[in-house]
């Protein structure tokens, strides 16, 4: 009896090693990525994108994503691979911004489905195509079940707060930021999927003067939204506009 236990001991500890191995691999999928948003383009990996992000993330609807480039950019993209999309193809494209400034740097909270690479890619003025990705580990965030109370969120939904510090700008808009895959845990009649509902675009200027916009691709930016970035030296108050995909536009200042 001693000696199956002995056994049993050492077949245990590789089978459980080999199991953390298997889930410690993230696919890379960003050729896939590149067919669906990129197709024909030849990307070139670049050092000049680099991350500040927690390898692991504690909550799939709010993962914490920032990142910082040193040259000018046309636009940048990011793409969270492992989520899914209303759209055929590999990923869901978060958002493509138009920087004005070098170095630029930005951070928001994107959802995550499934551990993933989220690729940063970037167009410079010559219309070459650079990336760099990371792989963080988090789950169920485009798919979490919601408690949603619709007058509560259309009386708050396009309330705005902006704030600025000379060269950077912070802007957070309430909006669910629905994504076509949440069920609605308070229907108590049945579960359904509340319908995609999301940022389509986001302009921020400077007495008058574009400092930072944005388009958005589907719902992986997290609920209730903000963008923390890099600008010119601001000179007033910044003014607002965003537009949701049902058409709806909300002023902030």
């Amino acid at each position: 009896m001693m000696k199956k236990i002995i056994l049993l001991i050492p077949t245990f500890l590789v089978s459980s090693f080999f199991a953390l191995g298997v889930c410690a691999e993230t696919p890379n999928l960003l050729d896939g990525v590149v067919d669906k948003y990129f197709k024909g383009k030849v990307l070139t990996k670049t050092d000049d994108i680099t991350f500040d992000v927690a390898k692991r993330a504690l909550d799939g609807t709010q993962v914490p994503f920032k990142f910082t480039v040193n040259k000018k950019y046309k636009n940048i993209s990011v793409v969270v691979e492992g989520n899914p999309h209303q759209l055929p193809g590999i990923g869901s494209l978060a958002l493509t911004m138009y920087p004005k400034v070098a170095p630029f740097t930005f951070e928001t909270h994107i959802r995550m489905e499934q551990d993933s690479y989220v690729d940063v890619i970037a167009e410079d003025e010559e219309g070459k195509f650079f990336y760099n990705q990371v792989a963080i580990r988090s789950a169920g965030g485009c798919s979490a079940g919601v408690t949603y109370d619709a007058d509560s969120v259309l009386k708050e939904i396009g309330s705005m707060k902006v704030l600025n510090t000379g060269t950077r700008a912070s802007v957070f808009i309430k909006h669910p930021q629905h994504n076509g895959y949440q069920a609605n845990l308070s229907n108590y009649t049945g579960l359904f999927i509340l319908p995609e509902w999301h940022l389509s675009s986001v302009v921020v200027k400077d007495q008058e003067k574009e400092i930072w916009s944005a388009e958005f691709g589907g719902g992986s930016t997290a609920e209730n939204p903000f963008f923390v970035f890099d600008a010119p030296k601001i000179k007033g108050n910044l003014q607002v506009l965003a537009v949701d995909t049902q058409g709806k536009q909300y002023i902030g200042k």
